[in-house]
Order: C-alpha cells, then structure tokens, then sequence
C-alpha cells in the first residue's frame, strides 16, 4: 500500500513541476518577472489555509468590475442599469381589518350553531333508543 502512495505522490510532485515549467514560461511570454511567493513556494511548501486574502478578493472585484464595465460597453448601456422600484406590499387597513374579523365571527358562529344542532340532535336520538 505504501509503494501505491508513493507512486502517487510521484506522480503530483511530476505535474506540480511541469505546472511550474509552464507558468515560468507563460511569464516569458508574458515579460513578467516570477513573483517573489514562486521562489519561496519551490523551497519549502506552504500550508494552505483556504479561503481568500484580502487582497485577492480586492483583486477579483477589481476584475469583475472591469469585466461588467466592459460589457455594458459592448451592449451600449449605461454604467448601471436602472433599477426597478420594490413593489409595494398591499397591507390591510384597520377598518378592512375589522370587517374581516366580524366577518370570521359571524361564520364561525354559523358553523357552532349548526353543529349545536347536529349534536343536539344526535344526543336525543340516543337517549329515545335507550328507553
């Protein structure tokens, strides 16, 4: 099992190499100096933590901006669209409130009185068969 492991490792520390290789030579290309982390990163690794520095997201808003400002341009909008208004919530006045409540207490009442009736009844038809 051990041998599998390091074949494995073999193989990432393989790609991790070549990675390098073509990130230096796309920084040629690119007439970009290596940044200073690269030769930090070759002579011990660092542990990663995950998530996203501070100035990484600065750099990725800065780049989504720019991304959208870009589009806009292509469609031929404006900076910012406008925005649609919130919808106004229909609420309920005190009166309308007041007619809704009478309303529900007038038909439960209905529907006591009814079923009064229903087990009134009932309550007479067992007691004439008891007799």
């Amino acid at each position: 099992m051990a041998k599998g492991l390091d074949d494995i490792i073999a193989q990432l520390e393989q790609q991790a190499a070549a990675i390098e290789r073509a990130l230096a030579a796309l920084r040629e290309v690119e007439g970009t100096s290596a940044p200073a982390t690269a030769a930090k990163s070759s002579a011990s690794p660092a542990k990663s933590t995950g998530g996203m520095t501070p100035e990484g997201r600065k750099r990725l808003s800065a780049a989504l901006r720019k991304r959208w400002a870009a589009k806009r341009a292509a469609q031929g909008t404006s900076s910012v669209a406008p925005r649609k208004s919130a919808v106004r919530k229909v609420r309920i006045t005190p009166e309308g409130r007041k007619r809704l409540a009478d309303a529900m207490k007038r038909r439960w009442a209905v529907k006591r009185a009814a079923s009064a009736v229903k087990s009134s009844g009932t309550k007479k038809r067992s007691a004439k068969k008891a007799a």
